[in-house]
């Protein structure tokens, strides 16, 4: 099965701000986005504009979150939607109800988020446009005072809940779970309870741009995509966000990286999509956001498409024409009680080869 291609939606005008709005934005940025060669989206519910109250999720929220699904689906775009957005495009978005309440183990707020999750997943279950339901963008980031497993019991509950979609679910992981052992979303867990595996595969913050430099970091989806495969018992991979920013690149260029970075994760085997951070830039009437933010968009707030967006979608029209061929592949042993973080990594830079793999193998 050749793998999709797809964008993390943003809109253009007005952000994910955009759920408050009345306008129908929607269907210019999605038109725009098929019209590249993507086949799907991965939009974010934005946690204080869907539940302005713990026990009251806004019906409005959710009648626009439907009308996104049917804008996708007039453009022929599968969309996940993607839950409790604590953590996006570097701000911090939960609720003030919150207050000093543990997101993660208030038995309150878990039971709120709860409510949310489940409240999304049976609005839009049956819908034709739904692919997925991932029930919360990089919450491990927020998850930095619990210990190794400690988010799993709510990882558990917000899966469950997402369940009445009845389509499969994920939680949105960064890469420090692939890369740490002590992390409080584990990969024992993830491999276990998610139908699609995560993969958040940015060069820069996992630290393999600064370890392995620019002639090398784009292969960081492939590492971070086969210490996911170890742990994944066959279940399928999805690189869920992978981006760069012209700010971290001095000696080559955006275009040629990101083109490197597809065609890389696009021989991986198995693998269920590849999905871009972003779609759009985010606008500069929107203060406050880090300087990178607004420059990490396929599309710039004007509507046009920039030459990373021209250069990604030809690679994606070449790869839909020609998958990429299946590639023998050597191995490097993750030997037992040691995590594949930025050491193994080098290990594996170095024995990475031109098309795919190493493959990681475990030990134990």
């Amino acid at each position: 099965m050749n793998a999709r291609y797809g964008v993390n939606y943003l809109p253009r005008d007005n952000w994910w701000y955009a759920w408050a709005e009345d306008d129908d934005t929607f269907a210019d940025d999605l038109h725009q986005i098929a019209a590249l060669g993507f086949d799907h989206v991965r939009v974010q519910c934005l946690w204080p504009l869907f539940q302005p109250s713990p026990s009251w999720v806004s019906p409005r929220a959710l009648r626009r979150l439907v009308h996104l699904l049917d804008r996708a689906a007039e453009n022929g775009l599968d969309v996940c939607v993607t839950v409790l957005d604590g953590w996006l495009s570097g701000f911090d978005f939960r609720p003030c109800w919150l207050k000093d309440a543990d997101p993660f183990t208030d038995a309150g707020a878990v039971s709120a988020a709860e409510l949310l999750v489940g409240e999304v997943a049976r609005a839009v279950e049956g819908h034709p446009a739904l692919w997925c339901v991932d029930v919360a963008n990089e919450p491990n980031v927020l998850m930095r005072h619990l210990k190794a497993g400690e988010g799993e019991p709510w990882a558990a509950r917000m899966l469950r809940a997402a369940r009445a979609a009845r389509v499969p679910v994920t939680v949105g992981v960064d890469h420090v779970p692939w890369m740490d052992d002590e992390a409080p979303i584990g990969r024992a867990f993830l491999a276990d309870a998610c139908d699609l595996i995560p993969v958040h595969a940015w060069p820069y913050f996992t630290g393999a741009l600064a370890r392995v430099g620019e002639e090398r970091a784009w292969a960081v989806p492939d590492y971070l995509a086969q210490v996911a495969r170890a742990a994944s018992a066959g279940k399928p991979v999805w690189i869920q966000e992978v981006g760069v920013s012209p700010l971290w690149l001095t000696d080559v260029t955006v275009e040629d990286f990101a083109e490197r970075m597809v065609r890389r994760a696009a021989a991986i085997p198995g693998l269920a999509a590849v999905t871009w951070w972003a779609s759009h830039d985010i606008s500069r009437r929107f203060t406050g956001f880090d300087e990178l933010e607004y420059g990490l968009g396929l599309i710039d707030a004007e509507g046009r498409t920039k030459p990373i967006g021209t250069r990604v979608a030809e690679v994606v029209a070449q790869l839909r024409e020609r998958p990429a061929e299946p590639a023998a592949m050597a191995e490097i042993v993750l030997p037992a009680g040691r995590a594949p973080d930025l050491d193994f990594a080098e290990e594996w830079f170095a024995r990475m080869g031109t098309i795919v793999g190493p493959a990681v193998r475990s030990a134990s």
